[in-house]
C-alpha cells in the first residue's frame, strides 16, 4: 500500500522592513532623509517570490550624495527574514532599483543603491524589495531590518 503524502502549503512573507536612518551629523541642515517606516509583501507559495517597493525621499543642498543600503546587523547579520522565534527563511531578503530587477541580496555591509545623485530637495528614490520562498520555509511571519545610509561626496 502506498503513503498518502500531504504537502503543506507555506504562507510566508508579511514582511515588515524596519528602517533606520543614519545621517552625518555635520550634515544636518543640508542633508534629510524620508524612509516610510514599513512595507509589506503579501503572502506567498514557494517556490515562488513576492515584491513590493518603497520611496526614499532625499535632500542634499551642498553636495552630491550616496544612498546606502544594508541589513539590520543586529537582528538580520545575514541579509535574511526572520519569524517570531528567531528561524531565518532559507532566501537572502532582496532590493533592486527597477520593478524587474535584476534584484540583488542585501547583506549587512552597506552598498550604493543610488550613486553620485545630484544636489536637489525632495528627490524621490524608489527602491524595490523582493523575497522569493523556499518549502523548507515554515509558515508565518517574518520580519526584516533595513537600514539606509546618505553619504555625502
Amino acid at each position: 500500500m502506498m503513503r498518502t503524502r500531504i504537502l503543506r502549503t507555506v504562507a510566508v512573507c508579511s514582511v515588515m522592513l524596519l528602517a533606520t536612518l543614519l545621517v552625518p551629523p555635520h550634515a544636518e541642515a543640508a542633508l534629510t532623509i524620508t524612509v516610510p517606516a514599513t512595507a509589506a509583501i503579501g503572502s506567498t507559495l514557494p517556490t515562488f517570490c513576492s515584491t513590493t517597493s518603497t520611496t526614499i525621499t532625499v535632500t542634499s543642498t551642498k553636495k552630491n550624495y550616496d544612498l546606502r543600503i544594508r541589513s539590520n546587523t543586529i537582528n538580520n547579520p545575514n541579509g535574511k527574514a526572520k519569524n517570531g522565534s528567531g528561524t531565518e527563511m532559507l532566501n537572502s531578503f532582496q532590493y533592486a532599483t527597477a520593478a524587474g530587477g535584476p534584484f540583488t541580496d542585501i547583506t549587512a555591509l552597506y552598498v550604493n543603491v543610488f550613486s553620485n545623485q545630484p544636489i536637489g530637495s525632495n528627490i524621490n528614490h524608489t527602491v524595490y524589495y523582493r523575497q522569493c520562498v523556499n518549502w523548507g520555509d515554515g509558515a508565518g511571519n517574518f520580519t526584516i531590518g533595513v537600514d539606509y545610509q546618505v553619504v555625502e561626496l
